[in-house]
């Protein structure tokens, strides 16, 4: 039984070192839950055996190039299903479904080209999940013209339509990644009308192709943006909203770090841990002032009058004026 182990481990790990550049020795440790001395006695073995491996120094072992299967010819929207269909399993809740999947994948790696392989490790960095994905939840069509202009550094222009407007408006991005949360999947993209980073939801993205200009600018990967914000402060925000309106606040809410809410007899309580500027919240909380109130943090609500007290400023100039 030890020996039959010992070679299914051996087999898995020439399939690793073919399915990508280069493996560290703690990476295999930690996969396969064995000492590093054996992790090198089982390197020995697959040298033993004709299989030329070359120690990266500083980084970890690979397979000599020229040396494998002869590769098939995966195309760049197949590498592109693989690569989400890798990051949808990673959510599944059956482990068994989950374990055997990333088995069957590393020796659908094994077979790849080298630059295929690097685009497969780059594209890894451009998709973010955070939380478990059900069975009705879906991947939008357009995500494999963003995902390769990601790959391609090419701007993207979409035509987005906000749900505060009636007609899409277009934009010009520069594309880093999607990511699903709350049941929704977004585009995370350098916008170049705001000059700034935004997220748009997919479902709202009504156009999108990929323009011949490269990207202005050098930007860090999705998980970067997901795990420390956009914003390197968060706020707790904690808002009081009519129960007979609360479903107004429905669709945007995700956008600012909506974590969960607390259905009372008469109204209804929404708690944010936004990462975004909190004058975007205020300008967005501005559509709903006669049916909520912001409860937590307070000095919120002082922006929220001064926005309100300028705009009602610039009526009253135009009236005169007129």
């Amino acid at each position: 039984m030890d020996i039959t182990k010992r070679f299914d481990r051996i087999l898995q790990i020439f399939f690793l070192l073919q399915s990508k550049s280069v493996v560290s020795a703690e990476e295999l440790q930690k996969r396969f839950e064995i000492s590093l001395r054996t992790i090198y006695r089982d390197l020995k073995a697959l040298e033993v055996a004709g299989i030329p491996i070359v120690n990266e120094s500083g980084s970890g072992y690979s397979i000599m190039e020229g040396f494998r299967l002869q590769p098939s010819r995966f195309s760049q929207e197949e590498i592109l299903s693989l690569m989400v269909a890798e990051k949808v399993m990673q959510k599944h809740e059956t482990e068994f479904v989950k374990k055997h999947f990333e088995a069957a994948l590393i020796k659908i790696k094994s077979s790849f080209q080298v630059h295929q392989k690097r685009d497969f490790l780059h594209l890894e960095d451009t998709i973010h999940l955070k939380n478990n994905l059900t069975s009705n939840d879906y991947l939008p069509n357009i995500i494999d013209v963003l995902l390769n202009s990601t790959l391609k550094k090419k701007i993207t222009h979409i035509d987005y339509l906000k749900s505060s407007d009636v007609h899409a408006v277009g934009r010009s991005v520069e594309s880093i990644g999607i990511f699903y949360e709350h049941g929704c999947w977004y585009l995370l993209a350098y916008c170049h009308l705001r000059k700034d980073y935004r997220n748009f939801r997919l479902d709202r993205i009504k156009k999108v192709w990929v323009l011949e200009e490269n990207f202005t600018i050098s930007h860090p990967p999705i998980h970067e943006f997901r795990n420390k914000g956009v914003s390197e402060t968060r706020t707790k925000i904690e808002i009081r909203v009519d129960r007979k309106y609360a479903n107004f606040l429905y669709w945007d809410r995700q956008i600012f770090g909506f974590t969960g809410e607390e259905i009372l007899d008469d109204f209804v309580l929404m708690y944010f841990d936004c990462s975004l500027p909190v004058v975007s919240f205020v300008r967005w909380f501005i559509k709903f002032v006669d049916i909520a109130e912001i409860i937590e943090p307070a000095h919120l609500n002082h922006e929220l009058v001064e926005i309100m007290e300028a705009g009602l400023k610039r009526i009253k100039i135009k009236e005169v004026i007129s």
